[in-house]
């Protein structure tokens, strides 16, 4: 069984808000549960549209964005978090089935903090949450 971590950690943790943006309903309830389990404020999020207006209310400290995305792909939405003060500092992770130093540089340079590649590993998804800083002030980490 795994002990909990001490309650400074799990307050910490707690004051972590992360949205996930999934079109897939099985997989961004996977990650929605995963993240929730871990002890994050998980909301998910199944549109760009939807991921804009949620975001602006919510204030996520990170967001995992798939790519793929109908209509907005997660590159545009990428640009739409960027374009909005109150999104600047929220750690933007790319998740996709594309793989390689092409799709990795793509999404770095769309404004993504990290690339993660479908199937998502929950260790890999954690690390790139568990990442962020709350009192952090450069884009990049």
């Amino acid at each position: 069984m795994d002990s909990l971590p001490p309650p400074s950690t799990i307050r910490e943790l707690m004051a972590r808000r992360v949205l996930v943006v999934e079109d897939d309903a099985d997989s961004a309830e996977l990650l929605g549960f995963l993240l929730e389990h871990a002890g994050y404020q998980a909301t998910v999020v199944r549109s760009a549209a939807a991921a804009l207006e949620t975001a602006l209310a919510f204030q996520p400290h990170v967001a995992l964005i798939d790519i793929g995305l109908p209509g907005v792909n997660g590159y545009e939405l990428a640009a739409l978090f960027l374009e909005q003060p109150l999104l600047r500092e929220c750690r933007l992770v790319a998740t996709t089935g594309h793989s390689g130093r092409d799709a990795v540089a793509r999404s770095l340079a769309a404004g993504f903090h990290e690339h993660l590649t479908k199937p998502l590993d929950r260790d890999a998804v954690l690390a790139a949450v568990e990442g962020v800083k709350l009192s952090a002030t450069s884009r990049r980490s």
